[in-house]
């Protein structure tokens, strides 16, 4: 299993709603308002991949994809708190 963060800025608001929801449903956690995080295995992880390339189809669109090992992980930093609330409203 390797721990993924993913980053988005997609320009339109329903395609970036559908990449939201393709996210989580292979296991990651919203992290930040464009901003995925968790731990896949190699196929989940092509599979990210593969809706990467998917959902990066306009040139304005742009997904970043870190993989990071335990160790960086750890060493990350939060500051202040985060709250999903309905409809991807997010509260800080």
């Amino acid at each position: 299993m390797v721990r993924v963060v993913v980053v988005y800025d997609i320009h339109d608001d329903e395609k970036r709603l559908r990449l939201a929801a393709k996210l989580k449903s292979i296991g990651l956690s919203r992290i930040q308002r464009s901003a995925f995080t968790g731990k896949l295995d190699s196929q989940r992880l092509k599979d990210l991949y593969r809706i990467c390339e998917y959902f990066a189809s306009d040139d304005r669109d742009i997904i970043h994809v870190f993989t990071l090992c335990g160790y960086d992980w750890s060493r990350r930093r939060a500051f202040g708190t985060y709250r999903e609330v309905e409809q991807n409203v997010v509260i800080f």
